[in-house]
């Protein structure tokens, strides 16, 4: 051994081959260039590394014979050639560099044959992609491979930043990088993710910035197949990011539509020339994502530092804007973290976006906050318009599709709104705020199998969060199991103790079912007190102190001489066990004052119902009539949006009664109560009260009281536990 290595290393074997391995590297990438650029066959670049791979036995073999060098080849010396030269090449050595280039030659052909199907996979996976006309796909948020693994920031900002530039691209479909990134946080693989997105491509890489300079590789995988169909690597410098997400979305765009971009022809309206603004947007979207009103703030400062650093950064001034409005005090119609008045907010926010559109007016993003900046100053139509234009730019913006939910929900184009929101969940299924409120939705429409599976799923991808248990509270108490929704909201409350929203919602159902003792035992608790006082007049009237009940409701009534809806509530309980006469007068006194937006609250058309029965018992029909035409307009509008409350079903029995239709009064209190309606005070209703001698009238109210006493059975057992 020791004599062949060192025949080895007199001979230059190992010289030869480092030599020829080197330019082997350097035609290769040379080869790998101009097949980007020229877009040549990707086959091309596979047969030299075939050829070249299958040639170095040869180069090996002559090395042993022949000294290779720019002079020429000549035969190798032996090693005591004086005493003995070298023999010339004889047969023998023929015959062993025939059998070398037969076996590498088959080797080589069977190699490349591997290689062919593997690209002929690929064709065949881009081209069905092609054919398919939209093209589906996931950003996953790229690995950070930097020493310190402290640039996730970068990884999953330049992930968004994809997403958005591809969701721009005709004929994408890009699911939200919020989902992409849920899923990997749970350790899926990228066919796993692709799967649960229902996409048919991932788009997925690595990261990694020194200095300024940046180092990316990504890949483009097949979810069916599993094959890579693209794969690149790319060195450049943090300026030139726009440069570098433009390169990336031509080559996936090239890849999988039957087209081909040319250089620059893909444009990045969200880039900067400034690698120090690009790294504070980056971190001011990782603060944000935090969703904490300390993580708010300091995402306000790093994109105000981004701005200023880079006056012209659409970008910067698109995200500055969003976080201001989501700093803003509650009641703009987001989810306000209380730091900014409204509308000072909303107007700094619009600002930040004008300056925005006047450098990139194309860029989507900027329209959805736009949109929201009219959504929470009220204009629910020119927020509805701005979204639009932002979905027309940016078909894949999901958040857009999500506002615009809100906004044709305040607008009561229920139909529209619905379809919004499923495009929103379709792109961004594993979104908490989207999937809730899409099974509220669903829920609504009596679509309850459908709202159920939303729930579930939930309770899979979010075991410790409330708001999937919420919302099958709310089928169930939809569907008058008024026992399953209290069992779900407690649940809610053991996931989340602080939220004092959650004792109101599970004190109500208690309440229905006369559960006052149980009720009023947690005085002493903090968290019930305040749900405890708003309901002391239902309290009263379960224990029939009907004495106390009006002198409560008196003291209210003195205290707030001018508050209508004090006398409101006054009136009701005096309708309903009082005084007839006081309760007319409680319900149309200042009537007239109220706001019309308020006059027909849905899906009880109240207090304008109440006020026409009223009205009918002064004898003043013309009025009463106005009201109630106009509370049958808005029913039918719902009905027709197939919203199914059966709050509406009993609207409809009230106005029934009220026209003196006693039959369809007592159908649509059938169908209301058959779908969930379970009010305990449905017997005492002054607007039901010429149903009372109807036989079909008395067997609802038993069936009702026959219910209730069940259930309040159930929930004994419950508490008892």
């Amino acid at each position: 051994m020791k004599t062949f290595l060192s025949e080895l290393k007199r001979r230059a074997v190992v010289k030869s081959v480092l030599i020829y391995l080197g330019l082997s590297w350097l035609l290769l990438q040379i080869i790998s260039v101009l097949t980007s650029t020229l877009a040549l066959n990707p086959l091309l670049g596979s047969a030299l590394f075939v050829l070249l791979l299958s040639c170095l036995p040869l180069v090996i073999y002559l090395a042993w014979y022949c000294d290779i060098s720019l002079g020429g080849i000549t035969r190798t010396a032996s090693a005591n050639e004086q005493d003995k030269p070298a023999a010339a090449p004889g047969g023998r050595q023929w015959a062993g560099l025939l059998l070398v280039m037969l076996l590498s030659g088959y080797v080589g052909l069977e190699y490349y044959g591997v290689l062919e199907q593997q690209q002929l996979a690929k064709q065949q996976a881009a081209t069905a992609a092609s054919q398919a006309g939209t093209s589906t796909i996931a950003v996953l948020p790229f690995t950070d491979d930097s020493e310190g693994k402290d640039q996730g920031y970068l990884a999953l900002g330049l992930a968004e930043e994809m997403t958005s530039l591809l969701g721009s691209a005709a004929n994408f479909k890009v699911s939200a990088s919020r989902s992409s990134q849920f899923l990997s946080e749970q350790g899926l693989s990228a066919q796993q993710i692709g799967e649960r997105l229902q996409v048919d491509t991932i788009l997925t890489g690595s990261v990694k910035a020194t200095d300024n300079r940046l180092n990316v590789r990504v890949q483009l995988l097949d979810v069916n197949s599993g094959s890579t169909l693209w794969s690149n690597n790319y060195a450049r410098n943090l300026t030139d990011i726009a440069e570098l997400e433009r390169d990336i979305g031509r080559s996936v765009v090239n890849t999988l539509q039957d087209s081909f971009a040319a250089a620059g022809s893909f444009d990045n309206l969200a880039g900067t020339r400034s690698a120090d603004a690009y790294v504070l947007y980056l971190k001011g979207r990782e603060q944000y994502r935090k969703q904490t009103t300390e993580s708010m703030q300091q995402a306000r400062q790093l994109f105000e530092q981004a701005v200023v650093l880079d006056p012209e950064y659409a970008n910067g001034y698109v995200g500055l804007a969003d976080t201001l409005l989501l700093l803003a005090e509650g009641g703009t119609g987001v989810a306000g973290f209380g730091v900014i008045k409204a509308d000072l907010a909303a107007s700094i926010a619009q600002q930040n976006i004008d300056k925005a559109l006047a450098r990139q007016p194309q860029m989507a993003e900027a329209h959805a906050v736009k949109g929201l900046i009219a959504f929470v100053t009220n204009d629910f139509s020119a927020a509805v318009s701005d979204y639009d234009k932002a979905i027309e730019l940016n078909p894949s913006l999901a958040i857009a599709y999500m506002w615009k939910f809100v906004a044709l929900n305040s607008l009561q184009q229920f139909d529209e709104s619905l379809s919004a929101l499923q495009k929103a969940q379709e792109l961004d299924p594993l979104f908490l705020t989207t999937s809730y409120n899409l099974g509220v939705t669903l829920t609504k429409l009596g679509r309850f199998d459908e709202a159920v599976a939303i729930f579930k799923q939930m309770q899979l991808d979010f075991p410790q969060s409330p708001f999937p248990h919420q919302g099958l509270a709310d089928i169930y108490f939809s569907q008058g199991n008024l026992v399953g929704a209290i069992t779900e909201i407690r649940q809610a409350i053991n996931l989340s103790p602080d939220d004092k929203r959650l004792v109101g919602k599970v004190a109500f159902p208690m309440l229905q079912l006369g559960l006052t003792d149980i009720v009023k035992a947690k005085s002493s608790d903090p968290d019930w007190q305040e749900a405890i006082e708003f309901s002391t007049e239902h309290i009263l009237v379960f224990e029939e102190k009907f004495l106390e009940l009006f002198k409560r409701l008196d003291f209210k009534l003195a205290a707030n001489p001018d508050d209508y809806w004090v006398g409101f509530e006054a009136g009701w309980y005096q309708a309903m066990f009082g005084d007839k006469q006081q309760a007319l007068l409680l319900f149309t006194n200042r009537f007239d004052l109220v706001d019309e937006t308020e006059r027909f609250g849905m899906p009880h058309c109240s207090p304008a119902i109440e006020v026409a029965w009223a009205e009918l018992e002064r004898g003043n029909k013309a009025v009463a009539q106005g009201l109630i035409e106009q509370c049958q307009s808005l029913l039918a509008q719902q009905l027709q949006a197939s919203i199914s409350y059966f709050e509406l079903h009993y609207l409809a029995a009230r106005i029934y009664a009220l026209e003196g239709k006693s039959e369809q009064a007592i159908e649509a209190l059938a169908k209301a109560i058959d779908i969930g309606w379970r009010e305990w005070w449905t017997k005492y209703d002054p607007l039901l009260a010429s149903l009372a001698d109807e036989p079909e009238f008395q067997q609802l109210i038993q069936f009702l009281d026959d219910d209730l006493a069940r259930q309040k059975a159930e929930a004994l057992k419950l508490f008892n536990e």
